[in-house]
């Protein structure tokens, strides 16, 4: 296979296992908790609506932070769209994790777990939020109430899209070429993970470093469905939900399978994810 090809493939969903929370830490299990005195997390304000840590004590506070900072990780290393039992058995994780890195035993309840779960949708939407200003200037759309600039930001679209023509760094009638070499890719990256020095691509190294495959197959399709927002000649928004979009991040990581296999003796994609980080920093 040529690196500067790529075919569409359409797999099952990943279903990773529950291994330890970052590649240079022990595993955290539920019963790591034991290891101290197990203290109930105290609300000092009842919920009003939507669960925040705001109604925790400060304490708690800090926990929260660094679980939902692990849980994205395992998110972007493993699978950005888990099923609801292994949301659940990483928020577990996540949180044993942060209150052993933080030296406090605090048990978690099923609101807890609600929290922690909850980033999930909620790193769907930063991560096409942070993305979707680069689209139009990356790609050439055009707001303008012309019918021959509509029409063009519909051809536009499919032109992308066909044979995932967005991911390469130049595209023209004569082909595509510098696969997964868009600017749009590493700007991507520096906005939403290292952004300053304490975004969590920086913090986090054991999760980010170099930069996890999973993680860029969930960035190509926040950018896909940015696309997706111009099929109509003119941008709306387009929800970013599993249901619409889980078969196009399996073929996003169908397609870094297959190119990392195909390029295996070059070493493409480790490059690629180690130069992501780097540029990154």
């Amino acid at each position: 296979m040529d690196s500067d090809q790529v075919t569409s493939h359409r797999s099952e969903s990943p279903s990773p296992d529950a291994e330890g929370l970052g590649r240079r830490r022990r595993r955290a299990s539920d019963s790591d908790v034991d290891d101290g005195q197990v203290c109930k997390a105290i609300k000092i304000q009842q919920s009003k609506g939507r669960l925040k840590a705001a109604d925790y004590e400060p304490s708690v506070h800090s926990i929260f932070g660094v679980a939902w900072a692990l849980y994205c990780g395992c998110l972007c290393t493993k699978d950005p769209m888990p099923d609801r039992m292994q949301e659940v058995t990483w928020a577990k994780l996540a949180w044993n994790e942060a209150c052993k890195r933080l030296n406090t035993c605090v048990a978690y309840d099923a609101e807890i777990l609600k929290m922690i779960t909850s980033r999930g949708s909620h790193l769907h939407g930063e991560v096409k939020t942070k993305v979707r200003p680069y689209v139009a200037d990356e790609y050439g759309f055009e707001t303008s109430t012309k019918q021959s600039v509509i029409d063009r930001n519909i051809a536009l679209t499919w032109e992308l899209k066909k044979d995932f023509a967005f991911v390469y760094k130049t595209r023209s009638a004569n082909g595509n070429k510098g696969l997964y070499g868009a600017k749009i890719i590493q700007k991507g990256v520096n906005t939403i993970w290292f952004r300053d020095k304490k975004d969590e691509g920086v913090l986090y190294p054991e999760f980010y470093k170099p930069f996890p495959e999973v993680g860029l197959a969930l960035l190509l399709t926040a950018i896909e469905s940015c696309i997706d927002e111009w099929s109509s000649g003119a941008q709306t928004n387009k929800m970013f939900t599993v249901n619409e979009y889980q078969d196009v991040l399996d073929e996003h990581l169908t397609n870094l399978a297959d190119f990392d296999e195909h390029t295996k003796a070059q070493g493409l994609l480790p490059k690629l994810l180690s130069r992501l980080h780097d540029n990154g920093r």
